[in-house]
């Protein structure tokens, strides 16, 4: 007999599922912060959706190159079927871009973080600083990749800067 596959309404969903509590469990929340050594991730809502987050790096994904955080905003009307979802993927990071950009691309390609509802997928490096006033080739080509490859709109952001949904 054929086991059936089960099917989840969001990621979520999912990741409660397979057993991972959320760092800061699914509520409504205005402004949703990640920080982690002194680097802060800052998400503004509408302070109508519930949002989650979750701990990657260590505790969903244990190994391989993995980013920091995950941040689910849940965008769409209660009960309103299919839900629409914002998927944050966040590294906090001191100024290796370049490995963030890895961590995050192989934190992308994880099955259990792939689902329809997921219509806005970003990807976060948060850094202390970037190189300014010169255009960074390996930034810009990362995020042509992760556009492509993955609908992924990937930014780097320096600590603290707001990130608005």
């Amino acid at each position: 007999m054929k086991e059936e596959k089960k099917t989840y309404n969001s990621t979520h969903e999912r990741l409660t599922a397979d057993g991972f509590a959320p760092e800061q469990a699914l509520q409504v929340r205005a402004k949703i912060s990640v920080s982690e050594n002194g680097k802060c991730y800052l998400l503004a809502t509408n302070g109508k959706e519930q949002s989650v987050v979750y701990a990657v790096d260590g505790y969903i994904v244990t190994e391989g190159l993995r980013c920091d955080k995950l941040v689910l905003v849940k965008r769409s009307a209660k009960d309103l079927a299919p839900e629409q979802w914002t998927e944050a993927f966040v590294e906090l990071k001191g100024v290796n871009t370049s490995h963030a950009i890895d961590q995050l691309r192989q934190t992308l390609k994880k099955s259990q973080f792939k689902h329809p509802t997921n219509d806005d997928i970003r990807a976060r490096i948060v850094a202390q600083s970037f190189p300014s006033n010169k255009s960074n080739p390996t930034m810009e080509k990362a995020k042509q990749e992760f556009r492509k490859d993955y609908n992924c709109d990937l930014r780097g952001m320096k600590t603290g800067q707001e990130d608005k949904l």
